[in-house]
């Protein structure tokens, strides 16, 4: 594959250098689904929202049941069925895993991975969470009978919330979408990044994927690299350098 291109986000002439001149009126996609993580919904992008319909772009959020990566890809691919033309899908962490399925659909144009996972086929999020272990780890998790799982608070604020406000990383943590643990056995299917072009947003303190993780699944995709420094929730503390990477990529495709 062709070596990915890398950038670096570290001041205003980074961050000037990714924004597109003039917003979705010089995209060629203007549809964008964002796709959540486990243990949150759709609410963990709306300041990435907030930027991209204020360019008229057509932004939709996925809300996932988290209860099996069979559902959550069924959830994402009705709203991908309802879009009005070519898009592109946006995942955040657990969010890779949905995006690299639903992805091969025709209408997907490209894909943007958020501090994400973005798995091969066979692979799974507890494999790839194995292969480069973090400090998120099962004894932070309470595990429940039918299968679902939290993240205990302090582990949520100090391993998933590090680089957000506190009170926002309290809130989050005191508002988790309970998941099922058979989202990271889930073995992938499809891997749509191998057919289309995709992005990386690499979180480089992230303590729950890890960052070296991160930047090897997105070599192996070959997929145009940024890093930002923070911690493995960008859609809350970044959104603004989110939003240019994806506004970048939807000047990009085809």
């Amino acid at each position: 594959m062709t070596n990915p291109k890398t950038l670096l986000l570290s001041g205003a002439m980074a961050l000037g250098s990714l924004t597109a001149p003039s917003g979705a009126a010089l995209a060629d996609v203007r549809n964008i689904v964002l796709v959540h993580g486990a243990n949150v919904d759709g609410s963990t992008w709306r300041d990435v929202y907030d930027r991209l319909t204020a360019e008229d772009y057509m932004v939709t959020v996925v809300q996932m049941p988290l209860t099996s990566t069979e559902d959550d890809i069924a959830a994402v691919q009705r709203i991908v069925d309802v879009q009005d033309g070519p898009m592109l899908l946006v995942g955040h962490s657990y969010g890779g895993v949905v995006i690299s399925a639903v992805g091969v659909d025709t209408d997907v144009k490209g894909l943007v991975y958020v501090a994400a996972f973005q798995p091969d086929v066979g692979e799974s999020g507890g494999d790839l969470l194995a292969s480069s272990p973090t400090e998120f780890s099962s004894d932070k998790l309470t595990v429940f009978e039918d299968g679902h799982y939290l993240i205990h608070e302090d582990a949520f604020l100090s391993v998933v919330g590090n680089g957000m406000s506190s009170e926002d990383a309290i809130f989050v943590a005191r508002s988790q979408a309970a998941s099922n643990m058979a989202i990271l056995e889930y073995r992938t299917r499809s891997a749509a990044w191998t057919g289309k072009p995709s992005w990386s947003v690499i979180a480089t303190l992230d303590r729950t994927v890890a960052p070296d993780l991160q930047r090897q699944m997105s070599l192996r995709a070959g997929s145009t690299i940024v890093n930002i420094d923070n911690g493995h929730m960008l859609p809350m503390t970044n959104p603004d350098e989110v939003a240019d990477v994806i506004r970048q990529a939807a000047g990009a495709v085809d």
